[in-house]
């Protein structure tokens, strides 16, 4: 099971993906985030809502 970080709000997401390199992204549906075949993020619609998270090993080491 992968250990995921849940990132409140879509703006603070996408600046973070974009920190680390990933080029600007939709953030309007159910995706996974992949850099240079690395998984760094999810976008998940529980209840109805998008949710954005990150793999939590993406944020160790910067």
């Amino acid at each position: 099971m992968q250990h995921l970080v849940e990132i409140k709000g879509s703006h603070l997401f996408e600046e973070y993906l974009h920190s680390l390199g990933v080029r600007r992204c939709r953030l309007d549906q159910e995706q996974e985030i992949y850099l240079q075949e690395h998984h760094l993020a999810a976008v998940r619609r529980i209840q109805g809502e998008l949710r954005f998270y990150l793999r939590a090993n993406a944020l160790v080491g910067r």
